[in-house]
């Protein structure tokens, strides 16, 4: 198998067929096999996420707004005071509404977005601002950025060798060999997605913390490959 090997190289260089051809010529002869394989794992949600919501009505725009920021002022100071709660901002609107017959209205509203695995620490801060006036919108737990990517690492070595291990099988069944991967697509790690609950605004306005429970979700990876099966070398 050698000397012929050899031989077509030698024969590419007198005719000036470049090598690549000859491996590619090679190539037209395999078995191309696609396969696609998934590894997954159960992780708990670690990251708790709430939204609530600051609204206002008024028959003046410029009031509601006024009532909006100044009502948004004090839940965000209240939630940068909670130590490991990140606290950002949602939409934003003002909006008129007109009814046949009544006056015309104005209704806005404002979102802040807490997000930590404290969960007690969270729900209490939650609490204290529907305590505020602050409706709950959304509440619900997801996997935490940090864990995806440990899980990813993890799985991505996993699916791999699962693959390789099916490809050597399949060619073994077919008394083939495995020659090379053509090509090989990995994938980002995928979590499963649940709706998140939400809430209308005067069903969740109590003084009471919320309360909930993480659960777990799916974390998996896939690849996709394209490989080339041949006739074993002697």
């Amino acid at each position: 198998m050698r000397s012929t090997v050899r031989a077509l190289f030698l024969l590419g260089g007198v005719l000036g067929i470049p090598v690549p051809l000859l491996a590619q010529d090679a190539d037209l002869r395999a078995t191309v096999l696609h396969l696609s394989q998934t590894a997954e794992r159960t992780v708990g949600r670690d990251l708790l996420r709430v939204e609530l919501r600051v609204e206002e009505t008024g028959a003046d725009p410029r009031a509601v707004q006024a009532a909006i920021n100044r009502r948004m002022a004090a839940a965000l100071d209240r939630a940068r005071q909670a130590q490991g709660v990140r606290v950002e901002t949602g939409s934003y609107h003002v909006g008129e509404e007109r009814m046949p017959n009544r006056p015309v209205v104005w209704r806005g509203g404002q979102s802040v977005i807490l997000r930590s695995k404290d969960s007690d620490t969270t729900l209490k801060l939650a609490g204290a601002l529907q305590s505020d006036g602050l409706s709950t919108a959304a509440l619900g737990y997801e996997v935490s950025p940090e864990t995806v990517r440990a899980t990813q690492d993890d799985l991505t070595a996993e699916v791999l060798a699962a693959l390789d291990r099916r490809a050597a099988s399949i060619a073994d069944h077919m008394h083939l060999a495995l020659l090379r991967y053509r090509d090989l697509r990995v994938g980002n790690a995928e979590t499963e997605t649940r709706p998140v609950p939400r809430f209308a605004g005067a069903a969740m306005a109590a003084a009471a913390p919320p309360v909930a429970e993480p659960g777990e979700a799916i974390v998996r990876v896939t690849v996709e490959a394209e490989l080339l099966l041949g006739q074993p070398r002697p």
